[in-house]
């Protein structure tokens, strides 16, 4: 009869696992779904179990004692392995239920609207589709197939572009038809010009001060512009006619097809940033993974979502 294991408690060791690659009882409790104390309280227990201290308390901070450094790397090996069997057992009894996460703007006013065509065609297939502004770690989170809009830089992962981004003026037809009109760039300041934070990225063109400075108009008040934090209230707000948005082609193409927004001006402007599918390289060939992959490449080429 082979010996029975002598391992300590598994969540003590997720604590620690989790404290020590953040250096944080706080961040380590963020991604376990549990309060700093109980990580805290759940170190403690192993450090107990062990007979030794895996930390030092700093006044601002944790380090690592030298036996903590020993037990680090092949703790969160073994926590690794068990995850990767884990899903595989998971993979070969949930060939049939697919979870992508994607920004709520994107879900909203792209994903969503289209969703109906995969699974008509797939019905097999249940989507769960969680909308979150977060980078979810594909390689920790149960998650198959992220959408994400950025530069496509995701190492480690299998990433596929979909989209690239136009950016230009869009606004209601209520809009110009109350004017003043709207015929050279600088008569974009003579309207309210909202903002969208849920847009902002350093090396973008998705913001007005960029965008007009592109054109060579550096002066832009702002002051009275409200401000969105998601693409999609930006665009709730232009359709009712309260100002004039920086639409993003993707995200705008229904609205547009449908007349509720128009462009004011002929003036397109490539995004520096694009849409890209990104999965795990090891499930990128798994068939309800490739089945949505080559759906949404199939739906990149249809103008709208009707």
């Amino acid at each position: 009869m082979s010996k029975a294991r002598k391992l300590p408690p598994l969540n003590a060791l997720r604590a620690f696992e989790a404290a020590a690659r953040h250096s944080s009882f706080m961040a380590a409790a963020e991604e376990l779904h549990v309060t700093a104390s109980a990580i805290s309280q759940q170190v403690k227990q192993l450090e107990e179990w062990l007979g030794l201290a895996l930390f030092q308390r700093l006044p601002r901070g944790l380090a690592l004692s030298d036996e903590g450094r020993r037990y680090l790397p092949g703790l969160t090996d073994a926590l690794d392995a068990i995850a990767e069997e884990t899903r595989r057992v998971q993979d070969r009894g949930d060939d049939f239920n697919l979870t992508v996460t994607v920004m709520p703007s994107m879900a909203a006013l792209w994903l969503v609207p289209r969703l109906h065509r995969f699974t008509d065609s797939h019905p097999e297939i249940t989507v769960r589709v969680v909308s979150s502004t977060e980078l979810v770690d594909l390689n920790r989170e149960d998650v198959d197939v992220a959408i994400r809009f950025g530069l496509g830089n995701y190492p480690g992962l299998f990433v596929e572009k979909l989209m690239d981004e136009e950016i230009y003026p869009v606004c209601s037809p209520i809009l110009l038809e109350k004017g003043p009109p709207i015929e050279t760039l600088e008569d974009l300041k003579n309207h309210l010009l909202l903002q969208d934070s849920g847009s902002v990225f350093p090396y973008t063109k998705l913001c007005w001060p960029e965008w007009f400075a592109h054109f060579g108009i550096d002066e832009v008040d702002l002051s009275h512009s409200p401000i969105f934090n998601d693409t999609h209230l930006t665009t709730m707000a232009a359709v009712s006619g309260r100002g004039i948005m920086l639409g993003r082609s993707v995200l705008t193409a229904d609205a547009l097809e449908s007349g509720a927004l128009i462009k004011p001006l002929d003036v397109d402007l490539p995004a520096d940033v694009a849409y890209y599918f990104v999965c795990r390289k090891d499930r990128q060939e798994l068939p309800k993974i490739r089945a949505f992959r080559d759906w949404l490449h199939l739906e990149t080429t249809r103008p709208t979502s009707n």
